[in-house]
């Protein structure tokens, strides 16, 4: 195992990019050369001579000495099962980083590869924290005055009721954690904020939820619409729960939504010159509002609620987001935040072990 003091160390799948192993190299290369960032090292899992050929070119030559090299032969495509994998691909890329979580040598493992396949490998080799099912994957979103987190984005589609339960506790520990929001206000995703609102399975994580807030275990403030998610008053939501379905849908949505914006906001302003000349005022306010709302600032999701460390950043990602990707990873294990959420996870699981026992509820 290796040393707590000693700089933290992230596995990177080179292989998984839509984009091609030279743009995840770029950007692990930019990662490397940021100088605010405290000092940390890379393991490059993938082919290794074509990884040697790329890192031999002169820009990579000031970070050659906080990298490594792990050779795998096999890749695992977008389109393979993840029953597929875990039978088949045992030394593809993304399956040997995570060996090197689970064997110490990694402290976390980073990946664009086939999210499916991720949460397979992920929860059969580091499995799940104990007392949860299965882990969610998280993502901040940002908005003008604030960011919030919004799980489950793709690592479970089809939970049961339990699962959102989990999926609250571990989406406001990281929060509280990531974010350094004291009490996170949780809001469970559904069609309406009345009583009876949703599905079934919404209806009975509710009526949990709302248990656990009555015991102070969380800071569960209801069930919200889509339209609240980017609320700017003081009771806006700090952690929105929805099935991986659901949130999956919604996360490529905004992202959507986001680039278009930019692109139509370009064309209206270079319209005539008028416009043009306009923007010359207007720069500084523009380049503030891109830099809040980049998605590239929050490149890596966590998989959390497992006993190792698993970051997914979009299989389209750039250099400059895989770069963002990196950085988040790393502040995340320098911060020792699977370790904290490990805890209190644990912590509130004995506390809904006692709820169970006197209300009879889901948990």
């Amino acid at each position: 195992m290796r040393n707590r003091g000693q700089p933290p160390v992230l596995a990177v799948d080179v292989m998984g990019s839509d984009r091609g192993p030279k743009e995840i190299l770029e950007g692990v290369r930019r990662a490397l050369c940021t100088r605010t960032t405290a000092p940390f090292r890379v393991i490059l899992v993938g082919d290794g001579g074509m990884i040697r050929a790329t890192i031999a070119e002169r820009r990579f030559r000031s970070v050659l000495s906080r990298m490594e090299i792990f050779h795998a032969a096999e890749v695992i495509g977008m389109e393979e099962s993840p029953t597929k994998v875990l039978r088949q691909k045992k030394r593809a890329s993304m399956a040997q980083a995570i060996e090197l979580v689970k064997e110490g040598r990694s402290d976390g493992v980073l990946s664009c590869g086939n999210t499916g396949a991720l949460v397979a490998l992920g929860t059969v080799r580091l499995r799940p924290i104990e007392g949860l099912d299965r882990p969610a994957l998280a993502t901040v979103i940002p908005a003008i005055d604030r960011r919030f987190v919004l799980l489950d984005v793709g690592a479970n589609p089809a939970p049961t009721a339990r699962q959102l339960v989990h999926s609250a506790i571990l989406g406001s520990h990281y929060s509280s954690v990531a974010l350094r929001i004291p009490s996170p206000k949780i809001g469970l995703l559904s069609i309406g904020t009345e009583e009876g609102k949703g599905n079934a399975l919404v209806q009975e994580a509710h009526e949990t939820l709302k248990l656990l807030a009555s015991r102070q275990i969380i800071n569960y403030r209801g069930l919200i619409e889509g339209f609240q998610l980017f609320q700017e008053d003081g009771d806006s939501i700090d952690v929105v729960v929805c099935d991986g379905f659901v949130g999956n849908v919604l996360l490529k949505a905004m992202e959507s939504i986001a680039k278009r914006l930019k692109k139509f906001l370009r064309k209206e302003l270079l319209r005539n010159p008028l416009r043009i000349f306009g923007c010359l005022f207007l720069g500084a306010a523009l380049r503030t509002i891109r830099a809040k709302l980049s998605a590239e600032r929050y490149g890596a999701a966590p998989l959390l609620g497992l006993s190792g460390a698993v970051f997914k950043a979009h299989g389209g990602s750039d250099c400059r987001e895989i770069c963002h990707a990196v950085l988040i990873a790393q502040r995340f294990l320098r911060a020792g935040m699977g370790e904290e959420l490990h805890r209190q996870v644990l912590q509130a699981q004995e506390l809904l072990r006692t709820a169970e026992k006197e209300e009879k509820v889901l948990i």
